[in-house]
Parts: C-alpha cells; structure tokens; sequence
C-alpha cells in the first residue's frame, strides 16, 4: 500500500519519474511511524488514512529545511484520526468484554 501513497504524494507534489521513489517511501515509512508513536495505526484500506499520510508526508517535505510549526488543518486532522482510533479501541474492548 505504499505504492498507492507514493501515487498520491507525487500526484500532489506534481512529480513525475521515479527519481525520488526511494528517498518518498522512505519518508512515507516514517511518517507512518511517527503517528504509530502518537497512538495512530494507519488502515491502508482507509481512504481517509491514505490522505492523512500523504499530507503528513507533503508537508514534512515541503518545510524540511524550516523551522515551521505543523499547519492548524493537518493538526485538526490528527487529532480526529486519533479520537478516532481511541474510539476503535473501545469499541475492541467492549467486544472482549462481551464475549
């Protein structure tokens, strides 16, 4: 499924070719880390978890050599993704505890 984020991140970045292909999975793989570390678990069948990573990585691509902080919309977006996964993780406990 990373191809299919690569797919988007070139498209948004209007690249074409594979030069960079490397140097974005890499970037990809990271940024799924990074939200994994946050409480995040990205569903690669999720279309919404698609766009949130491909974001993620645009803009840390895009501000790699500043020193901005994260956009207000990208913050929003995390923090719904993580409400939303704290929200999956009660759900799978209720289950547990009703079987």
């Amino acid at each position: 499924m990373e191809q299919r984020i690569l797919a988007l991140v070139k498209a948004r970045q209007n690249r074409d070719g594979n030069a960079l292909d490397d140097y974005l999975l890499t970037r990809i793989r990271a940024a799924v880390e990074e939200l994994r570390e946050v409480g995040i678990v990205i569903r690669y069948m999720d279309d919404s978890d698609m766009l949130l990573v491909t974001d993620y990585v645009c803009w840390k691509y895009a501000n790699r050599d500043k020193n901005e902080g994260m956009p207000e919309w990208l913050k929003l977006a995390r923090r719904e993704r993580w409400l939303r996964e704290t929200h999956y993780e009660t759900l799978a406990r209720m289950k547990e505890d009703i079987t």
